[in-house]
């Protein structure tokens, strides 16, 4: 495999792997509305959590099978810093330096790997 292929699979492994983080955060969204009730609307909730989970966990598998575990594996920490930003969209929960300077940090590292995914190129 020549390095330009090599680097269209790291590339699209990050693509998969955010897509993966998101899909999380997306489905913890869910199961966090769905525990505040008992209803027919919360069971569904429930049910939709677990299909964007699972969902999630398949583009993890694709990432995998094209990129490098020790990149990809934190990367999936953006589904962290995605949770904290719908839980002050959609949760009302506050935000804390403690919790913006936690999440920058997350962010940099995930651009940091992404940058050595590409063999060190930010193109």
């Amino acid at each position: 495999m020549d390095e330009k292929e090599k680097q269209q699979k790291t590339s699209l492994s990050i693509v998969l792997i955010v897509i993966a983080a998101t899909l999380s955060s997306f489905g913890q969204l869910a199961w966090k509305f769905g525990a505040e009730g008992t209803d027919t609307r919360s069971i569904i909730l429930y049910i939709v959590g677990f299909l964007a989970a699972g969902v999630g966990m398949f583009f993890m598998m694709a990432a995998f099978r094209y990129g490098e575990v020790s990149i990809l594996q934190p990367m999936m920490s953006l589904s962290f810093a995605l949770s904290i930003l719908l839980g002050v969209l959609f949760l009302n929960e506050m935000i804390t330096w403690y919790k913006l300077i936690g999440t920058g940090l997350i962010i940099v590292g995930a651009i940091i790997l992404g940058i050595e995914g590409n063999g060190g190129r930010y193109d």
